[in-house]
């Protein structure tokens, strides 16, 4: 894709227009795009319809992706608009700031409005003029854009936001030093300013993480899925807190403690934690604010005796519970005339796409089946979603 030649047509107000047009268009044939590129030579046709395509994967997760640009790899990482206010309310109090690796700008745009000054860098030169562009349409005139590596940034300025290129090429890179810049260089940056927050993966193993003091360790799920492990510094981080679950869009959270519960057998309910609870180890806490109790110390799942209403997680109503048994399985689910059929595991080193085909689903009801690991052995819960 040819960025110059897309950014110096939008430039004029006419042209701007007709790139809105062909937005408004349902569906375009491959006849429709070379009628396209006939009667209009001199038009980027093709740079528009590849941005168009790419607005339209975006729109689900940032409602005004039909307003920006997008690279190839700045659409595959840009962050959701829940992420990036979330990420802005993070940065509420500080005036000057920095967002390094700002990508093309969803969250640079959600960080620098009613800020006082603003620098974005990027060494992706494409996805640095994209930005450029995206935060002019939102009337952002307070940035400063900086072509360079993150870690030779050294502005004085009061909190950065950090957001490293966690792929190279079509590859996800999980490890912290794998990361552009790597995660030693971006611990660096806290001899110009101790107010960071770094974007990490959520499949971290970060644990194994050496976090200087005063840091928190924030797990961010969106509407049920774990988004990222936000690393928060100095004055963004939670006071006496090394590790929290934020949900969203509802913006629960819940903080480690030293809490402890008491295991029980299953009882009528089974509660499923958010993935940010799990991830985050703060299944008891969960469990002493519900009221609810352990099934086993290796299982994220809680049990009670009586309903709750609570949006950290999905309950469950246990319907049977029996030893792990495939004759009885099938027994159950040709009895109770099951057509859909839902597992969850815990401990179960079977896939589940290969468990299911050793199981004939014919009938109208639907059932969510656990099969969880007690001990040596396994056990299978039926239950209904409340």
């Amino acid at each position: 894709m040819n960025i110059d030649k897309l950014l110096k047509f939008l430039h004029k107000e006419e042209n701007k227009n007709f790139f809105k047009k062909l937005q408004k268009l349902k569906k375009i044939s491959i006849n429709d795009i070379q009628q396209l590129i006939s009667n209009n030579p001199e038009k980027p046709i093709k740079e528009m319809l590849s941005q168009i395509k790419l607005q339209k994967k975006n729109l689900e997760k940032n409602r005004i992706s039909d307003q920006l640009l997008f690279t190839e790899r700045g659409a595959q990482q840009a962050s959701s608009l829940e992420l990036a206010k979330y990420h802005a309310q993070k940065f509420k109090t500080f005036n000057k700031i920095a967002d390094i690796c700002c990508g093309i700008g969803v969250d640079l745009i959600s960080i620098s409005k009613d800020k006082k000054q603003v620098y974005a860098v990027d060494l992706d030169e494409d996805a640095l003029k994209l930005a450029k562009f995206n935060c002019k349409t939102q009337n952002l005139n307070n940035i400063k854009f900086h072509l360079d590596r993150a870690e030779k940034f050294n502005k004085y300025v009061d909190a950065i936001f950090i957001d490293p290129d966690r792929r190279v090429g079509y590859n996800r890179k999980i490890a912290p030093e794998d990361y552009s810049p790597p995660f030693s260089k971006i611990m660096e940056l806290r001899t110009i300013c101790q107010n960071i927050a770094v974007k990490l993966s959520p499949a971290i193993d970060y644990k194994r993480l050496n976090l200087p003091d005063y840091s928190t360790l924030e797990f961010v799920s969106e509407n049920g899925i774990l988004k990222e492990i936000l690393l928060c510094m100095g004055k963004l981080a939670t006071e006496n807190c090394e590790r929290k679950a934020v949900l969203l869009p509802s913006n629960l959270t819940l903080q480690n403690s030293s809490i402890k519960i008491v295991i029980t057998d299953i009882q009528k309910y089974l509660f499923e934690p958010d993935p940010a609870i799990i991830r985050a180890g703060l299944v008891q806490e969960l469990g002493s604010k519900i009221g609810y109790k352990l099934i086993d110390s290796k299982l994220a799942l809680l049990t009670g005796s009586q309903i709750v209403q609570s949006n950290f997680g999905k309950l469950f109503q246990a319907e049977e519970i029996m030893k792990f048994d495939l004759k009885k399985v099938r027994k159950y689910v040709r009895e109770n005339e099951i057509g859909e059929l839902i597992i969850k595991t815990r401990g179960f080193l079977e896939s589940v796409e290969k468990f299911r085909k050793k199981i004939k689903l014919k009938g109208n009801n639907s059932v969510v089946m656990f099969i969880l690991r007690k001990g040596d052995s396994h056990i299978i819960v039926f239950a209904q979603i409340c």
